[in-house]
């Protein structure tokens, strides 16, 4: 398992916590992250998109118009702050709300992406319910 990959027991989730599932893309370069994301999300009831770069995860947010953005920061080509400033500059997708899921953890990196608009930034690793948790509460979904 890498390194941030959530941990916790995804068998608590067995039951899907939504009954009206919303859309969510996922952005991030690590495969198994995106992967664990996506498993996550989808028991939980969720839609779920994946992306593995900053500019795919910024198309696909283009295309999909999701309910809720899950963003990494460090990326090889534009990082998360960059795609959440593209995104918020986009009236078409400036209403989605963004959570940062990064392995920043210093206080500069939290304030610089919620200064970007952002509306969450969870560091790595965490537990799915802090994920999912803060999901619900930036669409309005119970």
């Amino acid at each position: 398992m890498s390194p941030g990959v959530p941990q916790g027991k995804l068998g608590e989730l067995a039951e899907p916590r939504f009954k009206n599932p919303f859309r969510v893309v996922v952005v991030d370069d690590d495969p198994e992250m995106v992967k664990a994301i996506e498993v996550m999300l989808r028991i939980a009831g969720i839609d779920v998109k994946g992306a593995f770069s900053g500019v795919a995860g910024y198309m696909l947010a283009r295309r999909e118009l999701p309910d809720a953005i899950v963003l990494d920061i460090m990326m090889p080509d534009i990082d998360g702050y960059e795609v959440c400033r593209k995104l918020k500059l986009n009236p078409n997708t400036s209403h989605i709300p963004v959570i940062f899921v990064t392995a920043r953890t210093g206080q500069e990196h939290i304030e610089r992406g919620l200064s970007l608009g952002a509306q969450g930034y969870i560091t790595k690793p965490f537990k799915p319910d802090e994920l999912i948790d803060k999901l619900a509460e930036v669409t309005g979904s119970s």
